[in-house]
């Protein structure tokens, strides 16, 4: 009786404990008790900071869909830099980088281009590649400029397509600079900066590229203008895009840079070259810096982990958290586009304008990036909002101008009563439910051991008084026949085998209880583990008039314990021959499927209600119906059996019918492990 006392004394004792703190709380807010007009300051003031978070943060919404009806749709067909897609109207300078990409990923806009081998390209005329082949052996192996130049010069001639013209130049300009010819050198990289910016070699690689390094190689006092002009144009075509940027494109711009500082020019021609410069270190940040999380976005099919902004357009963070921008990307058949915000000028732009929410106090607004060392629980009287969700992890901090409008009293008031409210009623509620949980649950624990006393009882009484009426009529000499005593025998044998499987069914249970029960895992015949069950119940089987149908699989290995799953199967077979009543048939079955073995034991007996499927492999339960009222047992078999299972890291399935019968499926793998 001092089992089932204990749980119920400590959830008191915790319930008179919840009770007497959240008491002694109410009790100290009755001392400290706060003047209403305080409280309802604080709450106004509480509420205006709300009411000017959401207003800021409706003023960014509106404003992101203003930009997004001003930005075009790329009309598609011709080069990005070539028609007026990039052309919006004015947006306040809060736009920080357009970009276009098609669906393999490649940068359109800003113009980005990957290194490449064997880029294919137009194919040259057989005496085109036949004059080049000759002027460049002149060139590299006879070291015979002027033979090499007639050469490419012929090439040039019988160029029929623009990749071979630039190809052409571009060798006749790098033997020029060889001849240190540097007023014809020079002529030929114009032409290619002018004409071919955007044509690429077969890595893709653009040729203007090999013009800058070699004018400024050959740059003096007398081309200097020109050359920086030429330079000039080159940077310009990067920035708007007509010329491909790539990995190679801040060398580059390094070595523009450090010619610009050593030589002397007009200060408006320096402040345009760095402007492109600028532009184009901006271009190349930007790809680093999204690049991956925008093909992320393009390899995506479910595309919903990205906020939906207006129309089709989808919200991207940088993957920079500091970076301070909002990417806006919209997906087509073939092209994604958009463009991202700044968020500093964003803000700027906001806090210009005039919000609605009208406020009776002062209130200061800051952005701020929680978790970088900010603590805004050590702030009086602040709200901190998400100030939107496209822009994650940046806050709305909304606080009073004059702290001191607020005291000490006012700041604390309202949410401690509001938490020993809670813990009193909580309390309450929770200590009532645990006692009358715990309550219910001991009783019917109660009920379960008194069911399984009685039933235990009554099992074992039925076997032992029919063996001691046998075992008597035989010591008697009552049965003269030498044929009958041999039927009283095995009666005997087979009651005493019923006994030991009883017993053994309450030993497995008490040690599956203190954990002491052992397997003894190795390689079985199953098939043959599978008949002996079986004829181990042959006896009951043909008393009872029982038909049995065996399916088994000739020749079933696996490595198991013996005799706990023989058990376990004889177990699953009594409950068969117990729970069948008017329709005596009774399916064993073992098939082997891959690495699961199959055993089956299928009976057209009372069958089991749908809601306690569940139930029946609990200890001491059994099945509540009209029908099995009168049959005896113990209510551990299919306990024992769920445990023999789940040792062999196996599963056992049951279907059923009510008056149609059930069927139990143990399902194991062939080899354990970890078995001992």
């Amino acid at each position: 009786m001092g089992r089932k006392k204990k749980p119920v004394l400590r959830l008191t004792l915790f319930f008179i404990a919840v009770v007497i703190a959240s008491g002694s709380i109410l009790a100290y807010l009755s001392i400290n008790n706060i003047s209403n007009l305080k409280e309802l300051t604080e709450k106004r003031v509480e509420e205006e900071q709300e009411n000017l978070a959401l207003a800021v943060s409706e003023q960014i919404k509106l404003t992101i869909n203003d930009l997004l009806e001003k930005f075009p749709d790329y009309p598609g067909g011709k080069h990005p830099a070539s028609v007026n897609w990039l052309k919006t109207e004015d947006t306040n300078g809060l736009v920080k980088q357009q970009f276009l990409i098609d669906r393999e990923g490649d940068f359109l806009w800003p113009w980005f281009v990957n290194a490449y081998e064997n880029l294919p390209g137009d194919v040259p005329s057989k005496s085109y590649q036949s004059n080049f082949e000759q002027a460049e052996r002149a060139e590299f192996n006879e070291q015979n400029f002027s033979k090499a130049g007639q050469y490419y010069l012929a090439s040039l001639r019988e160029s029929s397509n623009n990749t071979d013209s630039v190809q052409a130049l571009n060798a006749l300009a790098r033997l020029s600079v060889k001849s240190e010819e540097w007023t014809q050198a020079l002529s030929y990289y114009s032409s290619i900066i002018s004409a071919y910016g955007a044509l690429l070699n077969s890595y893709g690689f653009p040729y203007v590229y090999y013009a800058i390094p070699q004018l400024i190689r050959i740059s003096n006092s007398s081309n200097r203008d020109q050359i920086m002009q030429e330079i000039d144009s080159c940077l310009t075509g990067m920035a708007s895009g007509k010329i491909p940027l790539n990995h190679s494109t801040r060398d580059m711009l390094q070595l523009v840079s450090d010619w610009i500082a050593i030589e002397p020019a007009p200060i408006e021609k320096i402040t345009l070259i760095n402007k492109s410069i600028q532009a184009i270190e901006s271009s190349l940040e930007f790809i680093e810096r999204n690049e991956e999380q925008i093909l992320e976005y393009l390899k995506k099919d479910d595309r919903d982990d990205f906020p939906l902004v207006k129309g089709s357009y989808h919200a991207l963070n940088s993957t920079q958290q500091d970076a301070g921008e909002l990417l806006l990307v919209k997906l087509d058949s073939e092209y994604a586009s958009g463009f991202s915000v700044d968020f500093e000028k964003l803000w700027h732009h906001i806090m210009e304008q005039p919000l609605t929410e009208v406020t009776e106090f002062d209130f200061e607004l800051e952005i701020v990036l929680l978790g970088n060392g900010i603590n805004v629980s050590e702030l009086p009287l602040t709200t901190t909002k998400e100030i939107s969700p496209y822009f994650m992890g940046y806050n709305l901090l909304v606080k009073l101008k004059n702290a001191s409008v607020i005291n000490e009293l006012v700041r604390r008031r309202s949410w401690i009563y509001g938490i020993a409210l809670t813990l009193l009623i909580g309390g309450m509620i929770l200590g009532i439910l645990l006692i009358h949980r715990d309550i219910l649950r001991e009783e019917h624990l109660a009920q379960l051991r008194a069911d399984f006393i009685s039933n235990v009882t009554h099992e074992l009484k039925t076997p032992l008084t029919s063996i001691q009426l046998f075992t008597e009529s035989i010591l008697l000499n009552r049965i003269k026949s030498a044929a009958h005593k041999k039927e009283y025998l095995q009666i005997i044998l087979k009651e005493t085998e019923s006994l030991k499987r009883m017993i053994n069914n309450i030993l497995d249970f008490s040690k599956e209880e203190k954990g002491k029960l052992n397997f003894n895992f190795k390689e079985v015949n199953v098939t043959a583990l599978v008949n002996e069950a079986v004829q181990d119940l042959e006896y009951w089987l043909v008393e009872k008039k029982f038909a049995l149908v065996k399916e088994i699989d000739e020749g079933v290995t696996a490595s198991v314990d013996p005799g706990a799953l023989k058990q376990a199967i004889i177990n699953l077979l009594n409950n068969a021959i117990k729970f069948s009543r008017n329709r005596k048939e009774i399916l064993v079955s073992l098939k082997k499927e891959g690495e699961m073995i199959l055993i089956q034991v299928e009976d057209k007996g009372i069958g089991i209600p749908e809601d306690q499927k569940e139930l029946i492999f609990q200890p001491f339960y059994r099945v509540e119906q009209k029908n099995a009222e009168e049959i005896s047992g113990t209510g551990l078999g299919l306990s024992v059996v769920k445990d023999i299972v789940t040792a062999h890291h196996g599963k056992i399935r049951v279907e059923s019918q009510l008056n149609e019968g059930s069927s139990f499926t143990i399902l194991f793998k062939s080899t354990q492990e970890n078995s001992e």
